[in-house]
């Protein structure tokens, strides 16, 4: 690696995306409890040693998790905090906070404390950004389908018509009452996952000797390993999912990263992916290919990891630096940008 003013240049190809370093099990909501080789036959369910492996799909992504030492009920209840977020948080569910805000039509509505709290959040890194992370978006995320299969997206009139209701300023949150003008919607997708990859994190630093929760991007990690050394988070080539590139080593705190692979498709010759610019209404005209954000905040990190790819390399490593974020940036020709310090602090790992 070479030093150039306040970034590292790793001159090696390099496509992100985070890489669970854990068993996934099939099927929806699966677990199992096993003992680590060296543990007695006799431990017990808050023994250090005792790791519990479990596996969903909620927010269109497999979740998963590894808790070492966890009471008996934690991975339970794991799972129902998942199912009772998504109810809450999702845009697809009518009668969820986010769906009822959508469909008032104008009129105030009363949410849960937890979603007036994201939105609070929302908006503050909204300004922060320079609403290159955007919640009041939906109208445009709405006409592209990145996932479904059948590729579809705006037609130029469309999608200049909903581009005067993308503003974030004009959405006000005031203790638990909600507002929107009629006929703007908010999509909460860039920030949802982190704030409950944070809130189910909470939840294992009691209850676990330590954790490993992955929820598609967003990877949280709490307390200790059984032998006390750091986890290790796998960095995956999005062109080869089988292989790791690089790997992350830390203590508690999140990673996540934000990418234009994670959801794309091409089109009579043109690559397009899920990250919109809210200016445009299309996918953002990017130097990036993707952004990873470590810290303590998964919320916090999932929204600047999309507004860092909004913004485009040169802009993003500027702002990294004077929010003092530890940040890992891949440009379009694969060459990796870190932020002051980042590859010796989390004993950045090269697989070539």
């Amino acid at each position: 690696m070479t030093r150039g003013g306040k970034e590292r240049q790793v001159k090696k190809p390099l496509l992100c995306m985070l890489l669970l370093l854990t068993l996934l099990l099939s099927g929806c909501a699966a677990q199992s409890q096993e003992q680590e080789p060296e543990a007695a036959a006799t431990s017990t369910a808050t023994d250090p040693n005792v790791r519990t492996t479990g596996t969903g799909f909620y927010f269109d992504t497999v979740v998963t998790f590894t808790l070492y030492g966890a009471d008996e009920t934690l991975l339970e209840d794991l799972q129902s905090a998942c199912r009772r977020y998504e109810n809450l948080l999702s845009r697809t569910i009518a009668d969820s906070d986010v769906g009822r805000i959508n469909a008032a039509g104008g009129e105030t509505v009363t949410v849960d404390p937890e979603t007036a709290e994201i939105l609070t959040r929302a908006l503050e890194i909204s300004e922060m950004t320079g609403e290159a992370f955007c919640v009041t978006i939906a109208p445009l995320t709405s006409q592209w389908d990145f996932s479904g299969g059948s590729q579809r997206m705006p037609t130029d009139a469309e999608r200049l018509a909903a581009l005067p209701l993308v503003d974030d300023s004009k959405l006000t949150v005031e203790g638990n009452q909600v507002a929107l003008p009629a006929g703007m919607q908010i999509d909460l997708g860039g920030i949802a996952k982190g704030y409950i990859a944070d809130e189910l994190a909470k939840m294992c630093e009691n209850r676990s000797h330590g954790a490993l929760l992955n929820f598609g991007g967003n990877v949280y990690v709490t307390g200790a390993k059984p032998d006390g050394s750091l986890y290790r988070v796998g960095v995956r080539d999005p062109q080869d999912t089988a292989s790791s590139l690089a790997v992350v080593s830390m203590g508690p705190g999140t990673v996540v990263t934000s990418g234009v692979y994670e959801r794309c498709f091409e089109k009579d010759g043109v690559f397009y992916h899920h990250i919109l610019d809210p200016e445009t209404g299309l996918p953002a005209q990017t130097d990036l290919t993707s952004a990873t954000i470590v810290g303590q905040s998964s919320m916090d990190a999932d929204a600047l990891a999309t507004a860092l790819i909004v913004m485009g390399k040169e802009k993003a490593l500027a702002f990294c630096e004077e929010k003092g974020l530890d940040a890992m940036l891949i440009d379009g020709e694969d060459q990796v940008y870190c932020t002051e310090g980042f590859a010796e602090k989390y004993s950045l790992e090269l697989a070539r």
